[in-house]
């Protein structure tokens, strides 16, 4: 699935976060998959932009400029998993920064190397990001709820951002030595859809995690053993989704496909 990705072309008005999502190291490994998965020239494109440097320096960026950032690193959806549409989104909802990006494809020649390098730093965070199980906002469904895990009193929601980190605790390169296993074909059709329709679809896969641990809960090997491989498999998805975020468009050029 050597996808020619183009992520100078995706994204966003110049900001992105609150809360972070994921840890460093998922974010890493995410970054990591993806770029195995680029053509040469898309990968020298991108790096071209970051003065040398791998999308894999930069994937944790975002969460580290919180402060100056206002977008949210969520996604908000309806009763029926559907993310809001643009009508009724929060104005910092992370999906407007994602459309926004879009927005901005066709001309992205007409910016600066700093604003197109800025860009790439969120899309590589942002994909990530809306993969992560706690960073989809349900209608009436509270997200940081005090809980214990392994007797360590806590949030529910950072539990699930250092989920990677509470089983293996594994590099990123040994992520995606374990992990990096699919056919093409596999490949492909897990990094099938829009930022939209995953948000969709991780929606659905991961309210059932609100009923995995309740207020107070003491959770301990059996939630995580259930809690792991699906912040796994939505982190492997992530990865894909980014490598295969953009195809070939006009002008020989590659861009976000995703609408």
């Amino acid at each position: 699935m050597k996808q020619r990705l183009f992520l100078l072309a995706c994204l966003v008005c110049y900001t992105v976060q609150s809360v972070s999502a994921w840890n460093r190291t998922a974010h890493e490994a995410i970054a990591y998959i993806a770029e195995q998965h680029l053509t040469p020239s898309a990968k020298a494109a991108i790096e071209k932009y970051l003065d040398g440097r791998s999308i894999v320096y930069y994937a944790a960026w975002m969460d580290q400029q919180h402060e100056h950032i206002p977008f949210k690193h969520t996604v908000a959806v309806d009763e029926n998993n559907d993310p809001l549409p643009a009508s009724k989104r929060p104005e910092l909802d992370g999906m407007n920064a994602i459309m926004k990006s879009l927005d901005r494809l066709e001309n992205r020649d007409m910016h600066p190397k700093d604003t197109v390098a800025l860009d790439i730093k969120f899309i590589v965070h942002l994909i990530g990001d809306i993969h992560c199980p706690a960073h989809i906002v349900y209608p009436k469904i509270a997200r940081f709820f005090p809980v214990k895990l392994y007797g360590r009193a806590q949030k529910y929601h950072p539990i699930w951002d250092a989920m990677l980190d509470n089983n293996h605790g594994w590099t990123y390169r040994e992520y995606q030595e374990q992990l990096d296993r699919f056919t093409e074909e596999q490949m492909a059709e897990m990094a099938a859809g829009t930022p939209v329709s995953w948000a969709r679809e991780n929606a659905r896969r991961c309210r059932i995690i609100y009923k995995w641990a309740q207020k107070d809960d003491e959770l301990d090997r059996p939630f995580v053993n259930k809690a792991y491989p699906l912040a796994e498999d939505l982190m492997l998805r992530a990865s894909y989704r980014l490598a295969s975020c953009s195809t070939t468009s006009s002008a020989n050029r590659d861009v976000c496909a995703a609408k």
